[in-house]
This record gives C-alpha cells, structure tokens and sequence, in this order.
C-alpha cells in the first residue's frame, strides 16, 4: 500500500495532456454552481458518480428545468451502481422516441422494468422534451423503490397503506395529486427521497435540474444507508497507538515482509532485514488482533524496479523458492496470520500480467485454507495488472484507487472523481463482493515561492496542527471532496489537499454505492480520532 506508486506515471500521463483534465472523469467545477449552493454536495457527488452530467462548457445550469428524458436518464444512472451500458428494448415502441434519440436506451429500459409506464399518452406518446412534473418524479421513484420490496410488501402498500403517509403528510393541495400514481408518490415521500413544503406538494411544478440532484442523491442514500462494509486497516508506519482502535476493523494487515530476489532461481520472504520486517514485540499487536477476532494478514511488499518484480515473476524456480519460504515463514508464526496480502507494484507493461496470475496460483495453492489478499494500482497506466485473472484467484483485490497527485496540474491524491472511475473500471474485471476500495490517508502540499512550484507529502501530525493555528483558510473543495488549507509564511503560499474525516466519510459512501466488500486504510498510523470515529459509523 505505498504511496509512491502512481506518482511518476501520472505525471507522465498528465504532462503529455498538458492538463489534469487527460482523464475522462469530470474535475473541474461547474462553472455556474455557486460555492457553497444548497445543492452542491449532491450535485458534486452525483457527478463523481457519473449519474448526473453538466455540459461541454463546464456548465451544470443548475435552474433550468429538467426535461422528462433527463430525470428518465438519472433513475436509471442511478439505479445501475456498477457503471455498466444501458440497452434499449427493441420490442418496445413510442411514436416519439426514435431508437436513434440519444435517450433511448434509458426510456426502454425504464418503461421495461414498468417505472414510467404512466408517462406515455394513449397514442404512444412520451413527449420527452417536456419539463417532468413533481408527481411523475415522485411516481416513477416509488415504483422503482416498491420494485425492490418484497411482493407481499408492494401489494399491501398499493392496496391500502399508502392512505396512512397521506393522512400523516395532510399535503395542503393533496386533492391535486393524481390518483393513480398517489401510492407510488407516498411511498416516495415516505422513504425520504420526495417531501413538500408550506405550499404542499405542488405536484404539476417542474423540477429544477439542482433539485433533481438533491432529489437522486436522496434516492441513493436511502438504498446504501444498511449496507455494511468490511474494513482492513494497515498495520505498519507508526501504528502502534491505534492497538486500541483494532475492534473497529474486521481485518488488520501487518507491513513486516518484502519479496527478495537476488539471484536467478532463487528468492525469498525477508521478515528481518529491511525496513518491512518483523518489529520488536511483534506479537503484542497480533495478540490485540487476535482478541478483537480479526483476519491478520502479513503484508508482502516489493516494487519495480528496485526489487526486479518483473524479473522475479518470469523466473519460475525463483517463483517456486518464493513460496516455499513463505510457506516456511507461515509455518513458523504458527497461528499469527490466518493469511496474506501481496502489494507488488509498478508493473507498467503488460507482458507482465499473464506471469503475475501464474505466480498468485502458484501462492494461493502453498497457503492451503488462508486468505490470499492482492493490493493492485489503477489500471490507467499500470498494464501488468489482469484484473479479471487476478480476481478469479484472489479472495479480495484492494484497489489502490489514489496516488495521481501531479505538481504541475495541481491534481491531488485521490479526487473523488477519479477515485469513483477507477472503482467502475475495476468493477468491469472484479465481482464486487471482492472488490475493496483502498484509501490512503495523506496529504499534498504544493509551496510556491519565487515563481517555483514544489511538491511535499506533510506529515499527518503537522496538518492536523496547521489546521489548528491561526491565520489559515479552510475549504471543501468539490469536485474533489478534499479538504483545502490554505496559508502563507516566510517561506511562501502553501496550498494543502488532505484526506480527512469528512473525505473518507464520502469515500465510505462511494464504496457503499457501487456495493463493494469494504474499505482499506493505509495506514492505521495515520488516522486521526476523527476519521476512526467516521470508520466506527460505517
């Protein structure tokens, strides 16, 4: 779980575009989104997503009115976590929506699953331009919401205990509400995602395309909210006084081994004599994982080039002694690790990856009933990662999803953005219910002097502290979901980016989104009171 690993080849990807914009993933600001809107949580999340969209010139126009084919659009956006192409249904006609209309494919997919079956006129109309009422937002919601309860469920709401939301709601201009959809609408309400206000529920307003956001993003959040994630937490750099926080986590991986290839046919697990080894008093945080009933995995490290993984891999009896070791360095610790976590980074080619899912076989097979754990970067750049072969073999892939820090562009380590791409793409290779999105608790610190620009990674203890002094200006910059401090001193103008509390908050609730296993944090040294208390309402 290094921090190093993307740093160069980011920035050799972002120099060639001259702009951070190189990727495909929406990281600037709308141009026409007030700082600090109502709306701009829900919008700037939605975005990250890929649910909602703005416009090619960085606008969202956030108060024009929402045409019927757009809501249509971000029901099924929404309902569709793992990013995947939305197909229209051939048998399904409207005398108004061409199969070439750029909305197709989501109404037919709508009007399949019945959720705007009350949309189209009797002549087969759907009059797509048209600004989408209040009501029919509300009715298509709760159709789609009741399609995900149980028949039973559905049945005794439609027949009858909608009418207790309406009489609990009183809307001022209930009588207004068409009939037909009214259940459906109250059960919108009811789950939280619609609600009106002193004026009722004005159901024939149209819906601005800013509350349409805010109106999805409730959806969401009222889908995710149950849903567990499991959290591994990275025992390594200065971890020792986060012992106490081990019963927040359901898995702590140990930082203690390195790959070491030397020689030609020969290679081995070294826990003694580099900087990833077996620390004095070792068992003390083992026995504390032990007793909060953790899986505890023994982190191996190695990177190219410095430790010739590329190499390593293409040497088959190097391969084979390397696993023998392991198994000897397993059997030795007894009952300490119920399993491993291999992190063997920058793999650029591709002429590698076939190699590295022959060399996870060969590990999985010598670890008999204990977990095998692989760390892997974004694909963007690394090519020596299958994903798919990888997690077929794997029991869980942490998705290294951050690191494209760049000087130049100012791009920090892990938009929210980007950090939401690279889970969609590695969704396309990994089933989610192994899929683990890695979060890296850091921060970037650009200092301008001089017309020169450098580029530090502060030590978490010293933010936390600059954070607390005086004369610092403190932002949530969107579309980035990053904290931002800002300040001046003798040596120039600092601008930080920082993952803090509230970051990993929405980080948490990205991986909720797309469904995923669960969480890592690198590394537990790192993480502050406030981001355990956030990981403790997971």
């Amino acid at each position: 779980m290094m921090k190093k690993m993307a740093l160069l080849a980011a920035g050799m990807l972002l120099a060639a575009a001259g702009t951070a914009s190189a990727y495909e993933a929406q990281l600037k600001a709308f141009a026409d989104l007030a700082p600090k809107d109502w709306s701009e949580d829900a919008v700037y999340s939605l975005s990250a997503l890929g649910v909602i969209e703005g416009y090619e010139d960085l606008t969202y126009r956030p108060n024009d009115s929402l045409s019927r084919e757009a809501f249509v659009k971000l029901l099924v956006n929404a309902a569709r976590p793992d990013g995947g192409s939305v197909q229209g249904e051939g048998g399904l006609k409207l005398k108004d929506v061409p199969a070439e209309r750029w909305s197709y494919p989501y109404i037919t997919a709508a009007l399949k699953k019945q959720w705007i079956d009350f949309i189209p006129d009797a002549s087969g109309a759907l009059r797509p331009e048209l600004a989408v009422k209040r009501e029919e937002v509300a009715a298509a919601i709760g159709k789609y919401l009741l399609s995900l309860e149980t028949s039973d469920v559905a049945k005794r709401w439609t027949e009858g205990e909608w009418t207790k939301e309406r009489e609990l709601r009183r809307f001022s201009d209930d009588g207004t509400i068409n009939q037909s959809l009214a259940p459906y609408v109250y059960f919108a309400v009811r789950q939280g995602v619609m609600e009106g206000d002193a004026n009722g529920f004005r159901p024939a307003s149209s819906l601005t395309r800013k509350e349409a956001a805010a109106t999805m993003y409730r959806l969401l959040n009222a889908g995710i909210a149950q849903r567990k994630l499991e959290v591994t937490g990275f025992y390594a750099i200065r971890s020792y006084s986060a012992i106490q926080r081990m019963p927040l986590l359901d898995r702590v991986a140990f930082g203690w081994s390195r790959l070491s290839y030397e020689s030609a046919g020969s290679a081995k697990l070294d826990t003694k004599s580099t900087e990833y080894r077996f620390p004095d008093g070792w068992q003390e945080p083992v026995d504390a994982a032990t007793r909060a009933k953790l899986g505890k995995e023994l982190m191996i490290f190695a990177t190219e080039p410095r430790d010739r993984v590329k190499e390593f891999l293409q040497d088959a009896a190097a391969r084979k002694s390397f696993v023998e070791s392991l198994k000897s360095v397993l059997s030795e610790s007894g009952e300490a690790f119920t399993g491993i976590c291999l992190d063997l980074e920058g793999l650029k080619e591709a002429d590698a990856a076939a190699d590295y899912v022959a060399f996870l076989r060969e590990v999985k097979a010598g670890l008999g009933s204990k977990t095998l754990t692989v760390a892997v970067p974004p694909t963007y750049y690394y090519k020596g990662y299958d994903l798919r072969g990888i997690g077929e073999v794997a029991d869980s892939v942490i998705l290294m999803a951050y690191d494209f820090t760049h000087q130049d562009s100012g791009l920090p380590s892990a938009p929210l953005p980007l950090v939401s791409d690279t889970v969609k793409q590695a969704l396309l290779s990994v089933p989610k219910e192994k899929l683990v999105l890695g979060i890296s608790k850091q921060a970037n610190q650009w200092v301008t002097a001089g017309g020169k620009v450098t580029l530090a990674q502060p030590d978490i203890a010293e933010v936390e502290k600059r954070i607390a002094s005086p004369g610092i200006a403190l932002n949530r910059t969107y579309p980035y979901f990053l904290k931002q401090i800002a300040f001046q001193d003798e040596r120039g103008s600092h601008t930080i980016y920082y993952e803090d509390a509230d970051s990993i908050a929405k980080k948490l609730w990205l991986a909720k989104y797309y469904g995923l296993k669960g969480v890592s944090l690198w590394h537990m040294g790192n993480v502050t009171a406030a981001d355990w208390d956030t990981i403790a309402k997971r």
